[in-house]
């Protein structure tokens, strides 16, 4: 079996001696029953202050931890309106005018001090400021009517839900309280007061030799001992400062959940009665509570993610789309792109076939009107020398003179050369040409089917002309080119006729000289000799002649020939402008 010993006095103290864990910040004002006492008043009277009471404890304490918040500084700002008459208060002017609501209802218990500058709020810490609000809500309660009339509980029996009762008790006789915030408080006891025993009594010499024969002979264990009874002097002279509870210690037990079933757990087995009461009160009423709370959190919280969730994939599908848009945009600018340089190179490609086109063709033409130059100069070649001999066979037929007559042998030479030149002519006489859109010319065949025009004898090729092979080997196919059927066009139309008529007028006596027409000149020049009667008729023979056929149609030309004093000049117009006989 082990063996159990008695611990000595020395292991008992210093047992007791050892130093408590420091506790967080937060825990420290959870400790606090300022803090609880406020958010309790928050919850009960804060719509009727016009506090905001949707502030969760969490948030609450949240707000206590972050520097340099003003939450607290609202809370006391909404206390302070309710105390103060004076309307338009602000956060400049809380500190002055909170100090004047101490100074006029609890003047002892002032935190700002009475200098002329107060103490500003938000220089005080956390759990002064926290301190501070709860003594407002103490003014505040000084005039309880007043709040009860702003109040929607209106009724006694309304107003008796405010009680707060204790939950239960343990075996050391300490309360517990479950406030508004569903957590769970305990409230001890101050311990009681050891009452002093005077020295020259009984007892007190007693006490005194036993503490002598406990004393140890050493010197170090002397030395340790007056320490401490030193300390201990110290200790019971120092007395802690009083919170407003009396001595009495108030401590938060069970936040979570898994706390308050930690909690239950610690005294499942318990035989104590009211334990046993409290261990029952707590599982039935406040673990529910607290199970719901945890399920509807962790609802909030699976929402929460899931809104995260959405808003992510919502951003990823934005991004995603903007992005597959930004791709999409690209490719559509991409293929534009390329549409319109495919359509420029095609309008490029358009362009400069039309371009060969129209130079092969002015080069067609070009070649055409050399070749027709050339067969009319080859032609008027040949009438001179037919001309020539024909002038040459009368010149031998005629008289023989002196003068006139030509030596034989020269005109024999001259007949000779004539032939020649004509045999030449009928040697450099063309007698077929190729001459293609395609651009070919020249006297070449090069296997393709051609056809051949009626008029100029150019052969072009029939593929390019757009005629069928068995539409050409017809007997009645008959194929005349374009610039044929321009020429002939042209040749064909009407062109007006244009008449040159000479008028002689003989100038009045007495006319004025201004009424002679702009484009008579005559008085200005000199006058000129009379023609002769032939010469006159030759003109008025010319005058009624028509005009050239190579003239532009629809021209109206006027001169001003005249054939002496007195005559108008001469106008050339259609015959629809002439005037009559």
């Amino acid at each position: 079996m082990p063996v159990s010993r008695k611990r000595s006095r020395r292991e008992l103290d210093s047992d007791d001696s050892a130093p408590p864990k420091e506790s967080s910040l937060l825990q420290r004002i959870r400790n606090m029953w300022q803090f609880a006492n406020l958010f309790q008043f928050i919850l009960l009277f804060g719509p009727a202050l016009k506090v905001d009471d949707n502030l969760d404890i969490e948030d609450l304490e949240a707000e206590c931890l972050t520097p340099g918040s003003t939450v607290l500084q609202d809370i006391g700002l909404g206390l302070l309106k309710y105390l103060s008459s004076h309307r338009g208060l602000t956060h400049g002017l809380f500190d002055e005018y909170t100090r004047r609501q101490f100074l006029a209802k609890a003047p002892e218990k002032n935190p700002f001090g009475t200098d002329e500058i107060p103490a500003r709020f938000a220089d005080f810490d956390v759990f002064t400021k926290i301190r501070v609000l709860q003594l407002m809500t103490q003014l505040v309660m000084m005039n309880p009517e007043k709040l009860r009339e702003r109040t929607e509980e209106q009724k006694d029996t309304d107003q008796t839900n405010w009680r707060i009762e204790p939950y239960g008790w343990d075996r050391h006789d300490r309360t517990y309280f479950v406030l508004d915030d569903n957590r769970l408080y305990r409230l001890t006891d101050a311990p009681p007061s050891v009452p002093k025993l005077k020295k020259n009594t009984k007892k007190a010499r007693a006490a005194q030799r036993a503490s002598k024969r406990r004393r140890v002979s050493s010197g170090a264990a002397s030395d340790n001992e007056e320490a401490g009874d030193e300390a201990s002097e110290t200790g019971a002279v120092g007395e802690p400062e009083d919170d407003g509870l009396g001595g009495m210690k108030w401590e938060c037990v069970a936040v979570t959940l898994d706390e308050v079933r930690e909690f239950i757990s610690s005294i499942q087995k318990s035989k104590d009665e009211n334990e046993k009461i409290l261990r029952d009160q707590v599982h039935d009423h406040l673990l529910p509570i607290l199970e719901k709370q945890e399920e509807s959190r962790k609802r909030k919280q699976l929402q929460r993610e899931k809104e995260l969730l959405s808003l992510e994939k919502m951003t990823h599908a934005k991004r995603s789309t903007r992005l597959a848009g930004k791709a999409e945009q690209q490719k559509m600018e991409e293929r534009t792109r390329e549409e319109e340089k495919k359509r420029r190179e095609e309008e490029a490609a358009r362009r400069k076939e039309e371009q060969q086109r129209l130079k092969l063709e002015r080069e067609r033409d070009n070649r055409l009107m050399s070749r027709e130059q050339r067969v009319k100069e080859r032609e008027t070649r040949r009438r001179l020398h037919e001309e020539e001999l024909a002038q040459l066979s009368e010149d031998s037929k005629g008289p023989v003179g002196a003068a006139a007559r030509m030596s034989e042998r020269r005109r024999l030479a001259e007949i000779e050369r004539n032939k020649k030149a004509l045999q030449e002519l009928e040697e450099e006489e063309e007698d077929w040409i190729f001459d293609c859109a395609c651009g070919v010319y020249g006297q070449v065949d090069d296997g393709s089917h051609s056809v051949a025009c009626e008029r100029c004898n150019t052969w072009q090729h029939s593929k390019c002309l757009g005629i069928k092979e068995e539409e050409a080997e017809q007997e009645d196919f008959q194929f005349i080119c374009s610039s044929c059927q321009r020429r002939e066009t042209e040749t064909n139309e009407p062109r007006p006729r244009t008449i040159k008529l000479k008028v002689n007028r003989q100038e009045e006596p007495g006319s004025p000289s201004d009424e002679q027409p702009a484009e008579n000149t005559t008085a200005a020049q000199p006058p000129r000799p009379q023609k002769s009667e032939p010469l006159r008729a030759a003109s008025a023979q010319v005058a009624t002649t028509s005009a050239d056929p190579a003239q532009p149609t629809g021209n109206i030309s006027s001169g001003t020939v005249t054939d002496g004093p007195g005559e108008q000049p001469i106008f050339l117009a259609p015959p629809e402008f002439a005037p009559p006989r």
